[in-house]
């Protein structure tokens, strides 16, 4: 009987929480590209974070302080497109690198581009209904990847990742509600 009742409490709980998908999010904005382009978005993380936990010691013990904030993989994360048939995107993407840094413009514009940012959305079961929303500040593409073609294939949608650094993320949750959603 006791197994059968911690069933039921997972199934309770489950039934009263839900279960995150993974694909109930999308990308609001990322930099220089429009809602049309932001469609062909297939997938994305949400990145993590790490408080990092300094030693002091005091009379033979050691005891842990928190320190830094470090913000897991600002220096790489990816999104991976749908490649539209015109190349669109991929080009809009290459673009935004060439203002950073161009063979053709070096020394013009070479620096830390400004005011850039993505907001990625997770989704409730509603679809429609944002749950959270995070804030990427100071974003900016570091590699546009490879799109793959094969003359063999049979009709696969063609796709290609890129890369972005960020600076930091915000949680508009978090930073509004400060404690956990029941």
């Amino acid at each position: 009987m006791a197994d059968t009742d911690k069933i039921l409490d997972f199934y309770h709980v489950a039934q009263d929480r839900e279960f995150a998908r993974k694909f109930m999010f999308r990308v609001l904005t990322l930099g220089p590209f429009d809602a049309n382009d932001l469609i062909y978005i297939t997938t994305a993380k949400l990145p993590g974070r790490t408080i990092a936990a300094k030693e002091a010691k005091y009379i033979g013990h050691s005891f842990r302080i928190p320190g830094a904030v470090q913000y897991d993989g600002n220096d790489a994360w990816e999104v991976q497109f749908r490649c539209d048939e015109a190349h669109n995107i991929r080009r809009r993407a290459l673009a935004w690198q060439d203002e950073i840094f161009s063979i053709q413009k070096t020394g013009e514009k070479f620096g830390t581009p400004r005011n850039m940012q993505a907001q990625l959305q997770v989704l409730t079961k509603d679809r429609n209904v944002p749950h959270d929303t995070y804030t990427f500040y100071g974003i900016w593409p570091t590699k546009v990847g490879d799109v793959e073609y094969d003359i063999t294939d049979d009709g696969e949608i063609a796709t290609f990742p890129v890369t972005f650094a960020y600076q930091f993320w915000s949680d508009e949750l978090a930073a509004h509600k400060g404690d956990v959603v029941e």
